[in-house]
C-alpha cells in the first residue's frame, strides 16, 4: 500500500467518523426536543390514553428493525433517523415524569444524566482508542441483552419489588456500558456508507444506559 492510498483511507475514515458524530449530535438534539414536546403537549394525553404511548413504542420498534432497509437512502435516512430519535425522546416522558413526582423534583434526573454522560464518555474513549479487540464481548452482550428482555417481560406480569429493580437496572447499566465500549471499538471497521447504522447503535447505547442508570438511582434512593 502506497502513501497516497493510505492517505485516502485515512481521509475516508475521518469523514465517516465526522458523519457518525454529527448524526449522533443530531439525535441528542432531536431527543431533547421530543422530551420537551412530550412534557408540554402530550403528557396528559398519555395519562388518559396509555394506548397512544404503546402506538409510539410500536412505531419506534418498526423504525429500529427496518433501519437496515433505509439507512443508506439519502435523505430518507436522515429524516427517519431524526424522527426515530424524536419519538424516543417522547417515550422518555412518562418515566422522567414519574421519577420527578416520586422524588419531588428533577435532581434525580440531573444526577442520572451526569452519571450517564460520564460513563458513556469513559467507555467510548476506551473503546475507540484502545488497541485491544473487544470482539469477544459481542456474544456475551447479545445473550445478556436477550436475557434482560425476557426478564423484563416477566417483570410486567410478576412485579419483583425494589431489590429486583435494583438488580435488573444494575445489570442493565453493566450491559449497556459494555455495549458502548464494544460499539465504539467497532467504529474503525464499519463501511463508510453505514454511518447511520453506527449512529443508531451508539444512540441506543446512551438511551438505554440513561434509563438503566435512572432506574438504578431510583431503586437505591428508595432503600
Amino acid at each position: 500500500m502506497n502513501v497516497n492510498t493510505l492517505s485516502l483511507n485515512d481521509n475516508g475514515k475521518s469523514a465517516f467518523f465526522n458523519k457518525v458524530f454529527a448524526v449522533f449530535g443530531l439525535s441528542i438534539l432531536a431527543t431533547g426536543i421530543g422530551v420537551y414536546v412530550g412534557f408540554n403537549y402530550l403528557l396528559l394525553t398519555f395519562l388518559h390514553n396509555p394506548g397512544y404511548m404503546m402506538g409510539i413504542f410500536i412505531v419506534e420498534l418498526i423504525l429500529i428493525f427496518s433501519s437496515r432497509a433505509w439507512s443508506k437512502i439519502v435523505p430518507l435516512n436522515y429524516f427517519l433517523f431524526t424522527f426515530f430519535t424524536f419519538i424516543s425522546g417522547i417515550t422518555l416522558v412518562p418515566l422522567i415524569a414519574s421519577f420527578a413526582v416520586e422524588f419531588n423534583g428533577y435532581d434525580i434526573i440531573y444526577r442520572s444524566l451526569f452519571a450517564t454522560t460520564a460513563t458513556f464518555l469513559a467507555m467510548g474513549i476506551i473503546g475507540y482508542t484502545s488497541k485491544r479487540s473487544f470482539e469477544g464481548l459481542g456474544g456475551f452482550l447479545f445473550v445478556s441483552l436477550i436475557s434482560m428482555l425476557i426478564v423484563g417481560l416477566i417483570g410486567i406480569f410478576i412485579p419483583w419489588g425494589n431489590t429486583g429493580e435494583m438488580l435488573y437496572s444494575g445489570f442493565g447499566v453493566i450491559i449497556f456500558a459494555g455495549y458502548t465500549l464494544y460499539d465504539f471499538s467497532r467504529l474503525k471497521y464499519y463501511p463508510e456508507d453505514e454511518y447511520i447504522m453506527a449512529a443508531i447503535q451508539i444512540y441506543l447505547n446512551i438511551f438505554n444506559l440513561f434509563t438503566s442508570i435512572l432506574r438504578l438511582t431510583g431503586a437505591i434512593s428508595r432503600e
